[in-house]
């Protein structure tokens, strides 16, 4: 009785072929094949917003730190100019002398860390950022005219 009942156990004893594994197996694949491609550009999106949200906030730094030193001790715009166009590149935090003869302005800068930011032009008449570029690994974002560009990989778009 007890070995009848054992067998009729294991023929009602059901599970899966190898090739029912096989095809499961496929269609998994397929699925990470579409989706995990579709996945690193929104993670690429989400680093690319905060290397715009960094640049800015450097660029606001910087700004600020031109207008502290706009006008004290009678800096002029285009002395703060002068100054602002021979550094170019700030990285970390920077002390920025600006000297009009003997007088002289000591502000600083800050730039979110792993970034650097280029100073490509500032108003000789006001000391105002006009345009720059933000650096971080091989991604940049350019400011024109407080314009703010795409993220881009450095050089330029690749596609």
């Amino acid at each position: 009785m007890i070995m009848k009942l054992m067998e009729r156990l294991k023929k009602d004893k059901k599970g899966f072929t190898l090739v029912e594994m096989i095809v499961v197996i496929v269609i998994i694949g397929i699925l990470l094949a579409i989706l995990v491609p579709g996945m690193f550009k929104y993670i690429q999106k989400a680093k690319d917003k905060q290397i715009l949200v960094d640049a800015r906030t450097a660029y606001l730094d910087v700004q600020m730190a031109a207008q502290e030193a706009y006008g004290a001790n009678g800096i002029t715009g285009s002395d703060v100019a002068t100054e602002f166009k021979t550094i170019k590149d700030f990285e970390g935090e920077r002390t920025v002398t600006v000297t009009n003869g003997t007088k002289n302005v000591t502000v600083t800068v800050n730039v979110p860390e792993n970034g650097k930011l280029t100073v490509t032009d500032v108003d000789d008449k006001t000391g105002k950022v006009k345009s720059m570029t933000y650096t971080r690994g091989d991604r940049e974002v350019k400011m024109v005219n407080e314009v703010w560009e795409e993220v881009e990989p450095v050089g330029g778009k690749t596609d």
